[in-house]
């Protein structure tokens, strides 16, 4: 089987494949080929088992893939982060390729650039399943500037709306051409607009496109922990301008930093799984995977000097002693470089 473009596999109906591989960097197609998953295989949660691939063996994975399904005819086995699978353990399942069970569905997310993997195992398992019958490889890449346009006038046909082609460039130019960002931009418009309103003008997005108070500082955590510095400093400067305390926006940052250090500590210090570390951090379900994607981006080191940073900073703001301005965008400059 070739790789398969997602645009085929979301409007295909297809035959069922024994195994899925779900591939590439825009983690809200993963979470969309997901979706079309659970609604071709409706299995309860006796019969569904999620492992992370850095924390499982292949062994676990094989062990659920061969025990019978209780109560129904399939069983449903999704394996993330593959892409930091170890290599013995991606040798494992490339032999699985060619002898499946029929009544487990084996599903694999590999989040990242699959067509640069360097470990040779992993490499190796991808190529298997590009040309085996019994696995589906689909191309979850980032997506061009002009897919994301015709991706955005798509989302608002679905709710029965139109845009123009200026809203369009105005959303990608302060979302940029990450589909997460983007969706949950059209969410936010679609309700604003209200079910009646059908054409969605510039003014309409002028008055929720993020330059609130409230919205720039869920933003701002968002851009540090994703280390865009220049969105970053962007939205930095917007708080200011809305007059937004310095001191809140520093109690923003600091909350970030220590709740990226905190999973991060957990993660390699503590050798908590994901799961655990979501659940006592508060990480709620569907942002969990794109939290630990953007934690890969910081160091344990650098985010514990960025606290001192952070609190040479706070000394300045709260005595006076320094450019309150300059003091934050060093911050940020700090964190995201």
């Amino acid at each position: 089987m070739s790789i398969l473009k997602i645009q085929d596999f979301l409007s295909s109906s297809q035959k069922i494949y024994p195994v899925y591989l779900f591939a590439g960097e825009e983690s809200y197609l993963l979470d969309v080929c997901l979706g079309k998953i659970a609604n071709l295989f409706v299995v309860d949660n006796l019969n569904k088992e999620v492992f992370y691939a850095a924390e499982s063996s292949a062994e676990d994975v094989l062990n659920a893939i061969q025990t019978i399904p209780l109560l129904s005819d399939k069983k449903v086995i999704i394996v993330k982060g593959v892409d930091e699978m170890k290599g013995s353990d991606a040798e494992r399942l490339s032999d699985y390729l060619s002898n499946v069970i029929k009544t487990s569905n084996l599903v694999l997310l590999y989040h990242g650039n699959y067509k640069k993997e360097a470990v040779l195992k992993r490499k190796e398992l991808l190529n298997k399943c590009i040309v085996s019958k019994n696995c589906v490889l689909v191309d979850c890449r980032k997506q061009y500037e002009n897919e994301v346009k015709e991706f955005i006038k798509n989302e608002f046909n679905k709710r029965g709306k139109t845009i123009s082609y200026d809203v369009i460039l105005k959303i990608i130019d302060e979302n940029g051409v990450d589909l997460l960002n983007v969706v949950n931009e059209i969410e936010k418009l679609s309700l604003f607009v209200g079910v009646d309103k059908k054409n969605i003008t510039q003014e309409d997005l002028e008055k929720i496109s993020g330059y609130t108070k409230e919205v720039n500082i869920y933003t701002l955590a968002s851009n540090i922990e994703e280390r865009e510095l220049k969105k970053s400093l962007f939205v930095l400067e917007k708080l200011l301008e809305q007059g937004e305390e310095p001191i809140v926006i520093l109690s923003i940052i600091f909350q970030t930093v220590r709740k990226m250090l905190n999973a991060k500590s957990m993660l390699e210090e503590q050798n908590m799984s994901v799961p655990e570390i979501a659940s006592v951090l508060k990480i709620h379900n569907f942002y969990t995977e794109h939290f630990f994607v953007n934690l890969k981006k910081h160091s344990i080191n650098t985010l514990k000097e960025s606290l001192n940073v952070i609190l040479k900073a706070d000394m300045a703001i709260k005595t006076g002693s320094g450019d309150v301005t300059l003091a934050l965008e060093e911050i940020v400059l700090f964190i995201c470089t």
